[in-house]
Order: C-alpha cells, then structure tokens, then sequence
C-alpha cells in the first residue's frame, strides 16, 4: 500500500513558510522571519534573519540565493546565509527571476533588472498605462520575455532593456501567468487571463497553439516536452508542448457523477520527478499521477498538515513539505508501482 513516512522533521523560526527550492545538497525554506538552509539528512546549516517576509519560493544560484517579498527582497550567500544586499520596491516586487549574473523583478509597472552580486541597478523597463508585473520573466540566452497586464507580450535585450519586439493582444489574454521556455527553447509556454494556455513562438511571439482551459491557469509546469497543470473545472491536464495536443486528463472534481469523493481543491503547484506527477490537495493529500499517462497510482493521506507546496528532490522517492506549524520535512514515499507508462 503506497504510504507516505516521514524521514524527519525540523523547526524552522517561521510560522508561514514560502514552497521550498533545492540547490545541490541544500534545501532552502523562508518565511515571515528567517531565510534558511537545510540538508538533506535534516541539519541545519544556516539561518538568517529577514527584514522583510517571503512571499515567494527561494530563487537559488550558484553563489547566492534569493528571498522575495511583495515588500523587499534579500540577496544571501549560499555558503553561510550572509546578506549579500537588499532591495526595497517603490511600489511592490513580483517573482524574481535569476537570469545569469542579474535578478530581475517587476517593482509595480517596471521590470527592474539588479546585478546578482552586489545589487547595483542595471536598468528598469515600464510597460505600457499603469498595469503591475506580478509574474517573473522568462529568459532565453540574452532575451526576457515579459507578459504583463498591458497585454502585451515583449521581448527585451537582457544586457540593456531595450525593447526587440513587442505584440498587443490585450483582447485575447490581458496578462500572462507564469511564462516558461521547453528545455529546446522552441516554445514559450504561459497562461492567458481568458482562461487558456498558450504555446508561443519565443521569436517573434507568434500564437502556435492555444488550449481551452475552462478557467485561468495560475501555474503550469513545462516538464521533459510536458505541460502539466489543474484546471478548477476539475480536471489535472497533460499537453504536449511543441503542438498543445491534449494527452491525457484526470477528474479531481466528479460532481456526484460516478459517486466517488472529489479531490479537495488545489493550491499547490504541479510538480514532477522521475516518472511521477505529484499534486497536493488542500486535504493534505498526495495524489501520484503517471506522468504518461495521467493515471493515479496512489493518493496517500499525508501525516501531517501541509502548506500547498510539495517540492521534488534529486531523489524521485523524496520529498519536501512544510506544515502549517512552519515546520520543513523530508519525506519519503513507498509502495508505488514499478511499471509505469501502461
């Protein structure tokens, strides 16, 4: 019977915990007070203090590591959690993006772009009327790709800002949720606000294929030629990403059709590792999907209360959680099938 065990559990200084980010052999958590490191054994490494709270999953690089907040983000250094800077918004950040040796954040209508280092001011790009940049940018080598809730869809020169090319279409999906590129860079993926997802050209911003969701799309995650995401029609979804083609979907929500009990609600972010989708529903259970095939292979009952985050490690059998007491856990699951993809 696949089950879900806790390998251990440790008490961080926070009571609302950000979702977790990896980076190598550290697991960084963050919330209203401290930003901090753990190992996967369940040490400690690090902790330090925030002056302000994360809203937002830890954006890891190489040397450094992000904490962002609506009102103020910290820039520390992986090795020992020292502040590298910080930065205050004019009027609110957005999700940070690490790009390189930049981070860039929507702060109101501007993209701002900071060196990683040492938080120097690069340049700032305002989008059209008085539209926020709630959503980080995604990045192609030197190009961003901005959707903000102007409507339009813009490419910018990384090194200065400078506009490459911009597309209105304000009428078809007002802003652009949570934009990322398939690992080819040949489709950038992002969900509109008329309740669609989009595949779009990263060239010049052409429309390539577009899904009928039903409702807005939060979040999607582009996965190994996947993009995978719940719709509040009820509905876990797999799409191909080169042409937008529907592989699969699975009921979460069956309205007394068939008599049997519907998934709770979904706040958490699809995730995947190894052959696995794992999809965490506000009734703190785990539903494992085949990636393949969209097949439930198992819905254990966490033993725990959960934030709606799960985060994959290097390890397809562990996980990270955090629980509604502000605690990080690793756990590990058991049970679930060898044979996949049938």
């Amino acid at each position: 019977m696949p089950a879900v065990a806790v390998a251990w559990r440790g008490t961080t200084e926070n009571r609302t915990l950000a979702p977790a980010a990896i980076q190598g052999d550290r697991i960084i958590v963050a919330g209203e007070a401290t930003a901090e490191a753990w190992s996967p054994d369940g040490a400690r490494a690090w902790t330090s203090p925030l002056a302000m709270p994360a809203n937002f999953a830890p954006r890891p690089a190489p040397e450094h590591v992000v904490i962002g907040g609506r009102k103020g983000l910290s820039v520390l250094e992986m090795a020992d959690g020292s502040t590298a800077w910080r930065a205050t918004p004019t009027e609110a950040f957005g999700a940070p993006l690490v790009h390189g040796n930049r981070l860039l954040v929507g702060d109101g209508s501007d993209l701002a772009a900071f060196a990683l280092a040492d938080g120097a001011p690069l340049w700032r790009y305002t989008v059209h009327g008085s539209a926020g940049i709630f959503y980080a940018p995604a990045a192609r080598g030197g190009t961003l790709f901005l959707g903000a809730g102007d409507g339009h869809l813009t490419a910018l020169d990384a090194d200065s800002g400078a506009v490459r090319w911009s597309i209105d279409r304000f009428g078809q999906w007002q802003y652009l949720r949570q934009m990322a590129l398939t690992a080819d860079g040949g489709v950038l993926v992002a969900g509109g606000y008329d309740d669609a997802v989009y595949g779009l050209n990263p060239t010049d911003g052409a429309i390539l294929w577009r899904f009928e969701a039903g409702n807005f799309i939060n979040s999607q995650l582009v996965h190994e030629g996947g993009v995978y995401f719940w719709s509040p029609t009820g509905w876990v979804i797999g799409l191909d990403a080169r042409t937008g083609d529907r592989r699969w979907r699975t009921r979460t929500h069956r309205f007394g059709s068939d008599g049997r009990a519907d998934w709770a609600p979904i706040m958490a972010e699809v995730r995947a590792s190894g052959p696995w989708l794992w999809v965490l529903d506000m009734g703190h259970r785990l539903h494992v999907l085949d990636r393949a095939n969209g097949r439930e292979a198992a819905a254990p009952d966490l033993p725990f209360r959960a934030r709606p985050f799960v985060t994959p490690t290097a390890d397809p059998d562990r996980l990270v959680f955090g629980t509604v007491e502000g605690d990080v856990v690793m756990a590990r699951v058991s049970g679930l099938p060898t044979e996949t993809g049938r």
